[in-house]
């Protein structure tokens, strides 16, 4: 074997550092100006960067949106103002409020006019209660919930693809009831992967909260942020009218729901019924 001359051994050393220097540039994070802002609001390694041929204000989005998803604010927690943000990413405000509006119209945010911009918390406005006309009661009446079967299994394969379990993945099944007074509203066929929700299987043996998503972050460490309503009427089956007490093929809506978190993956998917009589949906447009 030759051996290299002291010129070519230089050489390669040249080549190598400009390699690493390159590298490093390369795989900077998106903020730059870190310093005036705490170290857990510091960007993401380089390895969760943001497609650096994406427009430079959705790159921030994304670093912005892995960054929530990781915690580094929780949920109701404040975010920077605009001004720190958009100088942390050397960016205009103009560009950063750009990326806020993305952020809010996501679900991922939610803003308040003369207090600022917060981690959003999904729970309250993606209560399945919203489709369920409400009788007389008391104001701010909490249902009660009943845990009719639970069980961990092995999905469907639609119900798997929805939730991108692997072919041998299982999830937990809730067949849940929720009623007023004694009267079932709603019948929801609930399935969660197994894998993020074990603690839930052992908080529901002993407990029947009237809300799930509150507990799916206190137990489960899984705050939902965005859901996918597809709604349709429905003949009831023999088995879903027997728990209101109806006649088989009376119509009903029948609420399909893919509940996201902030990383955009899905974490829920629930089958809900609601006896027409007792439905109804309002929704402000713009």
């Amino acid at each position: 074997m030759r051996t290299l001359s002291k010129f070519e051994m230089l050489l390669m050393l040249i080549k190598k550092s400009a390699k690493n220097a390159s590298l490093l540039k390369k795989n900077a994070p998106l903020s730059k100006k870190n310093t005036s802002l705490s170290q857990k609001n510091t960007p993401l390694p380089s390895e969760n960067a943001s497609d650096p041929r994406l427009p430079r204000y959705l790159q921030v989005r994304d670093d912005l949106l892995q960054r929530i998803a990781l915690r580094s604010w929780a949920a109701d927690e404040a975010l920077p103002s605009e001004d720190k943000l958009a100088a942390e990413y050397e960016i205009a405000v103009g560009t950063m409020r750009k990326v806020l509006d993305a952020l809010v119209t996501d679900g991922v945010v939610d803003r308040v006019r003369g207090r600022g911009t917060f981690v959003a918390r999904a729970a309250e406005r993606s209560s399945m209660l919203r489709f369920v006309r409400p009788r007389a009661r008391a104001k701010n009446q909490l249902p009660t919930a009943q845990i009719r079967s639970m069980t961990t299994a092995i999905p469907p394969i639609d119900v798997a693809d929805k939730l991108k379990l692997k072919p041998r993945d299982k999830a937990l099944y809730l067949h849940r009831t929720r009623s007023f007074d004694d009267e079932i509203v709603l019948s929801e066929h609930i399935w969660l992967p197994l894998a993020r929700f074990r603690k839930l299987q052992k908080y529901l043996k002993s407990n029947s909260p009237p809300f799930l998503y509150p507990i799916y972050e206190t137990e489960c460490d899984v705050l939902v942020s965005r859901a996918i309503d597809d709604l349709t009427a429905k003949p009831l089956n023999r088995a879903n009218a027997a728990v209101f007490k109806l006649k088989t093929k009376t119509v009903a809506i029948c609420v399909e729901r893919l509940m996201l978190d902030h990383a955009g993956e899905p974490v829920e998917w629930r089958t809900s019924f609601v006896p027409a009589e007792r439905f109804q949906y309002s929704a402000e447009i713009r």
